[in-house]
């Protein structure tokens, strides 16, 4: 039987040299591997320990160490990987002294309480033996070590760690195995369990045989059209050695016939028309697997149910030129070359068209969740007392204050209803655009910088929202001219503002004036008091501690002795910004409700709050370009629901 088990992500188990602790440096050195054989799904796997044989490519400045070969929980580094004489590979292993999760593991290792470690490898080439259903592994890879907790199940085939989807060897330790033998004799049971064990060992190697030979005809079956084409064999027989699923194989067959590829004249033996079904795109479970991993990874995605998917597929301890070779074996594109070769063919392919599944889209994807988690998990003040609005295009547009319209009237008997007059009192506002450019470099992709895909969006998500408090602070500390009578939105006319020399800090006194003010403000036609209550208390950082304490108080700060009462206890929501310090540390605000009256207007094209992102391969620099933008406008549309006080 011809196996295919190349990349197949493998571990193994031994234990600890525990003998060579060293508890200054905080190393102990470990037999990794050798050539003991372990039975897997497709044979008795044996691992050459030559020099030719063991790539260690991957550990040129120590191999990654973790905790139960999980990814999230790097403990340290593997150093001096050496092959000795007894034909075991061994390698010190170094625990980190900053991390809390290594000091614990190191605690328990240096006791005695975790006593193995094991490797994860991939296998690249091999030579199998049909006589004893030998596979000798002749190159392979060691790509991870880990401290785990649990020795691996000897009661079943797979050979799998406890909590992790790759295969280890089996531990035949008949001691180990301990039952109640409810007055049964013991020998029969141990007798009866290696049985069972065997018997099951025997149906897993033979149901996995049984699913390789379903997937190689699978294969065959849909090229059958084609036999006799030198071209589509070629193709045919690279998509079996790959490993792809008959479904891979299918899109890879239609991806090619697209592309204008067709049989040689004379060449094809049958000349039915070709009848190809495809099942679900191999594209899409590659971009869905790639995207989860890499938000994983880079702790976008929190949900323990997709993390713990993550955790279990191929993806999750790949790295970006990983994950490129294998977009582009999906779409059977050659996959030999460098890092940066791979990483360039992957982002220049594009897999039947623009879609979605396209490498370049996938990293983009990736890039814009994290730039907007950065975005929503930025702590703003401004969207707790603003009114927020969509304007439809970047055209000038107007806004009618609500305290225009006029008091209902009576209506008498059989009496009509007559149109409220709306004022002409408007305010302008006009979307304007912000944004910046972001490139990620193909060697920042080389080098496993997931910075570039993780910090540098989030951080620009973050900047976005900064940016709409900037110009909504803006607002207030300009204090420009409103549009409906040419005067300052904080003004003596406006009886909404308390000049310098004339203002105070916050107090039971100075928070009764604006009460008032703000209550007593009218309607455009000045016959009517609007009774506009206050809602919140917007101050600079520089007065927060003070105002927190006025507004929580059961009596009023400023009396002692005979206390009173303190009117305004939890009555406004203190809000406290920065952007107010930089502008003048004393004065404060008073706003009414956004939902009930004018204050400020924060408006975004087609109500969209959130940044956009846009890519595209870069053209004077190798790499992918990125950028974001938002369009955002913030506009005051009524002084009356709005009071300033200079403070002292």
């Amino acid at each position: 039987m011809k196996r295919d088990i190349k990349n197949e992500s493998l571990s193994r188990e031994l234990k600890l040299e525990s003998g060579t602790i060293n508890e200054e440096s905080r190393t102990i050195s470990a037999a990794l591997s050798s050539e003991q054989p372990v039975e897997r799904w497709f044979g008795n796997e044996v691992l050459d320990h030559s020099a030719e044989a063991i790539d260690l490519s991957r550990a040129a400045d120590g191999l990654p160490m973790l905790f139960g070969h999980d990814n999230s929980q790097p403990i340290g580094i593997i150093e001096n990987l050496r092959l000795d004489s007894d034909k075991k590979l061994r390698g010190d292993l170094r625990f980190s002294p900053n991390n809390q999760r290594a000091n614990e593991v190191w605690a328990d290792v240096r006791d005695g309480f975790l006593k193995n470690v094991s490797i994860g490898y991939r296998i690249n080439e091999w030579v199998e033996n049909e006589t004893d259903n030998t596979v000798r592994a002749t190159r392979w890879q060691i790509y991870e070590g880990s401290i785990v907790p649990v020795p691996a199940d000897s009661t079943v085939g797979v050979n799998r760690s406890k909590d992790h989807n790759v295969g280890v060897p089996a531990m035949d330790k008949t001691e180990d195995k301990t039952v109640e033998t409810g007055g049964k004799d013991d020998s029969k049971i141990v007798v009866d369990f290696e049985n069972a064990r065997k018997a099951a060992l025997a149906e897993g190697i033979s149901e996995g045989r049984k699913l390789e030979l379903e997937r190689q005809d699978g294969i065959r079956e849909a090229f059958q059209p084609y036999a006799g084409s030198a071209r589509f064999e070629e193709l045919r027989e690279t998509c079996i050695r790959n490993g792809m699923s008959i479904s891979s194989a299918k899109d890879a067959l239609l991806r090619y016939l697209a592309e204008g590829n067709q049989p040689l004249a004379g060449d094809r033996k049958d000349e039915r028309a070709p009848t190809v079904s495809v099942g679900e795109e191999a594209g899409e479970k590659f971009q869905r697997g790639v995207e989860l991993a890499l938000s994983v990874n880079l702790g976008l995605e929190q949900d323990r149910e997709k993390v713990r998917e993550a955790r279990n597929g191929e993806f999750v301890s790949m790295n970006p030129a990983d994950m490129a070779r294998e977009y582009l074996r999906v779409n059977g594109q050659p996959v030999t070359g460098s890092k940066d070769a791979i990483i360039k063919r992957a982002m220049e392919y594009r897999a039947g068209g623009m879609t979605s599944s396209d490498f370049s889209n996938i990293l983009e994807n990736v890039a814009n969740k994290a730039l907007l988690t950065g975005y929503n998990e930025t702590e703003e003040t401004w969207s707790r007392w603003t009114r927020q609005g969509s304007l439809s295009d970047f055209r000038q547009s107007s806004r009618t204050a609500i305290s225009a319209f006029g008091d209902l009237d009576m209506i008498k008997e059989d009496g009509e209803y007559t149109f409220g007059n709306v004022s002409d009192l408007k305010e302008n506002i006009q979307l304007a655009t912000y944004g910046k450019m972001l490139r990620i470099s193909r060697e920042a992709l080389a080098n496993d910088d997931l910075d570039a895909l993780g910090r540098l969006p989030m951080a620009m998500g973050r900047a976005a929202r900064r940016k709409i408090g900037d110009i909504v602070y803006s607002v207030l500390t300009t204090n420009a001219a409103l549009n409906q009578d040419s005067t300052d939105l904080f003004h003596a006319d406006h009886s909404n503002y308390v000049a310098s020399g004339s203002g105070a800090a916050p107090s039971v006194a100075t928070l009764d004036a604006a009460r008032v003010a703000m209550a007593t403000q009218t309607d455009p036609s000045g016959n009517a008091t609007l009774g506009i209550m206050g809602q919140y208390l917007i101050v600079p950082v520089a007065l927060q501690t003070a105002a927190e304490q006025l507004i929580s108080a059961t009596y009023d700060p400023t009396t002692s002795g005979d206390l009173k009462p303190n009117p305004f206890q939890n009555v406004f929501e203190v809000i406290a910004d920065h952007r107010l310090d930089a502008s003048l540390s004393t004065g404060w605000y008073l706003a009414a409700s956004r939902n009930t009256t004018d204050t400020v207007e924060v408006a975004f094209l087609n109500g969209m709050q959130e940044p956009y992102m846009e890519s595209q391969n870069g053209f004077y620099r190798d790499g992918l370009e990125y950028k974001v933008r938002i369009d955002a406008v913030a506009a005051a549309l009524d002084y009356r629901g709005l009071y300033w006080n200079y403070g002292a």
